[in-house]
């Protein structure tokens, strides 16, 4: 991954774009793509057009189960092929595949609209969630007491680039919006939740909570360091 063009939008934006700690937006449209996929930069330039809006949560997950035909994703993880599987069993879905579009964690599709996006956003009366840094970590809290499962998302915000030399995009140089490093459940309480992550330059975080019946996200929150 170190030998890549690799240019964070923050670097392009002034700082006043994440001036705000913590933020609660108003849609999570998560991408599952995969730079060896021919047809995946479509989706891949939709949401990041839709990540302009800091009113939407927008992530991107690189897959790894199209690394067989000549490229290893350069920010593949077997454990956002794992998420991308759950959402599949959560929605009857047979089969992942790429482009898939995710949006709040209870309908996909490998294409949407922009009005799509606006008209599906999270529950109106989700509640307040916001995250905070601790002593030890970043801490996570909610108003009321929130039946739900956590997951704590780490992401690079902004774009990068990736020129691809091998496999179904060689040639092509693929663009990528809030390129996802790592997911993973936290315990919570129904209120609260303090991890021992502390925050990391160039990295935001996204909490997510998830119904506890159901894959649909029921609220979440941002920290832009």
């Amino acid at each position: 991954m170190k030998n890549f063009l690799i240019i964070p939008l923050t670097l392009l934006m002034s700082s006043s774009a994440f001036a705000a700690e913590s933020m609660q937006p108003d849609a999570v449209v998560e991408l599952f793509t995969s730079q060896g996929c021919s047809s995946c930069p479509p989706a891949n330039e939709f949401v990041a057009k839709l990540a302009e809006d800091q009113e939407k949560l927008v992530l991107s997950y690189g897959v790894t189960y199209w690394d067989y035909l000549g490229w290893k994703d350069t920010f593949g993880d077997r454990e956002f092929t794992k998420r991308q599987r759950a959402y599949g069993r959560a929605m009857g879905v047979p089969n992942v595949y790429t482009p898939q579009i995710v949006l709040n964690g209870s309908t996909h599709s490998p294409r949407y609209s922009r009005e799509d996006v606006e008209t599906m956003s999270l529950p109106s009366a989700k509640a307040e969630a916001k995250m905070t840094l601790g002593e030890n970590g970043l801490e996570i809290s909610a108003e009321g007491d929130l039946d739900a499962r956590l997951v704590l998302v780490s992401f690079t915000p902004g774009e990068q680039t990736v020129p691809v030399k091998r496999g179904e995009n060689s040639g092509r140089t693929l663009k990528l919006a809030n390129v996802v490093t790592d997911v993973a459940p936290v315990d919570w309480n129904g209120s609260t939740a303090k991890t021992e992550i502390m925050p990391k330059d160039g990295l935001a975080y996204a909490a997510l909570f998830h119904d506890s019946e159901t894959a649909r996200i029921i609220s979440a929150a941002v920290y832009y360091p």
